[in-house]
């Protein structure tokens, strides 16, 4: 009697583990070179941005709804994106200074910070939304 093959999914098992762990990543300035702030988020099938998307869709439909039909509809992906990376965001260190002012983090400000500075949120953003992100090397 033969032995009976089998799929191994042990390794999207660790998949999943680390998305939940998330990781950190430090952020870079336009020429490439670190400027010294490193943030940390969680993967796409982490049951913390899982839920952030839900939330996020219940939110702008009942928004949508809310809206009278004459109004121009708006694309509003890019505040779905920002609002999904910022439920999704664990911390950042150290707390980033903006005109002086040390901003500390919170949902709020994290949300602030990816509206303000898009190229903070496309280095966050690409590596977020890739599983390949979360593999250990």
């Amino acid at each position: 009697m033969s032995a009976e093959a089998f799929a191994d999914l042990s390794g999207l098992e660790s998949l999943i583990q680390s998305q939940e762990e998330g990781i950190e990543i430090e952020i870079l300035n336009e020429k490439g070179e670190p400027i010294g702030l490193k943030i940390g988020f969680v993967g796409p099938d982490s049951d913390r941005m899982q839920k952030a998307m839900r939330d996020v869709a219940a939110d702008f439909a009942k928004k949508a709804a809310e809206r009278s039909s004459l109004d121009a509809a708006t694309d509003d992906s890019d505040d779905r994106m920002i609002t999904i990376l910022a439920k999704s965001t664990t911390h950042w260190s150290p707390n980033p200074k903006i005109g002086g002012q040390v901003i500390p983090f919170s949902e709020e400000n994290v949300r602030n910070l990816y509206a303000k500075f898009r190229i903070i949120r496309d280095q966050v953003e690409v590596r977020a939304v890739r599983r390949s992100s979360f593999t250990k090397s």
